[in-house]
C-alpha cells in the first residue's frame, strides 16, 4: 500500500495535518509514503487531480482506494488505512 500526501510550505492547515499523518503513519511499517509538495510536482499533481491540499490518497498497485481531503483525525485517517490493508 502507498500513501500519497498532497501539500505545499505555505498552506497553514497543512501543517496542522503532517503532526496527526506522521503519528498516524508512524504506528504502519509496510506503507510507503510519498510526500508531494503541488508547487515543486505539478505533473503528478495535475495525474491526480488535485484541487484543494492538503490531500490524501491511499493506492495499492497504483489504484486509487481512497481520497481523503482536509485536515482528517487521526482516529478517521486510521480507519481509513485499516479498511484496506488486507485487500
Amino acid at each position: 500500500m502507498e500513501i500519497i500526501k498532497f501539500s505545499a510550505k505555505w498552506c497553514g492547515p497543512c501543517k496542522t495535518y503532517k503532526i496527526i499523518f506522521d503519528d498516524v503513519i508512524s504506528k504502519y511499517s509496510d506503507i510507503t509514503v510519498k510526500e508531494v509538495d503541488i508547487d515543486d510536482n505539478a505533473d503528478i499533481t495535475k495525474k491526480y487531480d488535485i484541487t484543494s491540499i492538503p490531500t490524501t490518497i491511499i493506492t495499492k498497485n497504483n489504484v486509487e482506494l481512497d481520497r481523503l481531503k482536509g485536515i482528517i483525525i487521526g482516529k478517521e485517517l486510521k480507519t481509513s488505512i485499516d479498511k484496506y490493508i488486507d485487500i
